[in-house]
């Protein structure tokens, strides 16, 4: 299993934070992730660099990259990875919030991908299929598919409105055997006992004997992080305030699914989701 390089994994935990704050947890798992400031200005730009770097190593397979890095032919490595991301317009596109979704699970949840799912679509002119991410643990020698939605948002309401709808479609019975069928079919964990194990927890398994945990991030356009400009207790007390409101709403919330998954919500307030996917595009556009 290739490992995220560790100067690209200590730029993201240099740039990327866990908040912690005291919430009850009731029915859902919760995390909330937020940046810092530099200058006084949310450092949106320094991210936006990271998921960049970091796109060889969400679209392509640990074999293609071994093999191009081997070739030391940077630019090809580059090109293959850029043409496995959508060419919708930065408003229609999935890819960069299942690309920051890759990193929090990457290095924060130490969950590595089973499956790239971006190689699997027929044509980059539409999204990924299913779900946004097939990652995995081993917890307790037990396997734990990770599979989970990026609803990359500048609005919380409409991330967890579309949330919801892809949670309560993915996780009927059919809708997953059909998508744990092609998983199945597409493993590439080259490591003998992660290989071993991962395969023997999918293959002829009934659906609701599966351990599945499923990762559902939600960015928006945060107030609190618009109003401050640094790290300190007036900004922790307002992020507080906001991700608890936010908090009362998942928590209220029924999903209506015939799987029994563990949800898991990763919070990543931002200053401005438009103005991140507008440097993305322009850096897609001279890169792809």
């Amino acid at each position: 299993m290739k490992k995220m390089p560790k100067a690209l994994h200590t730029r993201v935990n240099n740039l990327i934070y866990a908040f912690t704050y005291t919430y009850n947890p009731n029915k859902y798992l919760k995390a909330a992730y937020h940046l810092d400031y530099e200058k006084k200005t949310y450092r949106q730009t320094e991210l936006t660099k990271v998921l960049v770097d970091a796109i060889v190593h969400f679209a392509l397979t640990p074999s293609e990259f071994e093999k191009l890095n081997k070739s030391k032919d940077i630019g090809e490595m580059n090109r293959t990875a850029w043409s496995r991301i959508s060419k919708a317009k930065k408003n229609k596109k999935g890819d960069y919030g299942e690309l920051l979704l890759y990193l929090i699970l990457t290095i924060y949840h130490d969950s590595p991908k089973f499956v790239t799912k971006v190689k699997l679509r027929s044509t980059n002119k539409e999204q990924i299929k299913g779900f946004d991410c097939a990652h995995f643990t081993i917890e307790n020698n037990e396997v734990i598919l990770w599979l989970g939605e990026a609803k990359f948002h500048k609005n919380f309401s409409s991330a967890f409105a579309d949330a919801k709808k892809s949670i309560e479609e993915h996780f009927q019975h059919e809708y997953l055997a059909d998508e744990i069928s092609i998983l199945n079919t597409n493993i590439e964990v080259d490591e003998g006992f992660d290989l071993e194990k991962l395969k023997a927890a999918i293959t002829g398994k009934a659906l609701d004997k599966l351990k599945i945990k499923v990762p559902i991030l939600l960015t928006y356009d945060s107030a609190a992080i618009s109003k401050n400009f640094d790290i300190d207790a007036q900004f922790n007390s307002d992020l507080e305030s906001e991700l608890l409101k936010h908090n009362k709403k998942i928590e209220t919330t029924i999903f209506n699914t015939t799987i029994k998954v563990e949800l898991v919500f990763l919070l990543f307030p931002l200053h401005s989701v438009d103005n991140m996917k507008t440097e993305l595009e322009a850096i897609e556009n001279i890169l792809r």
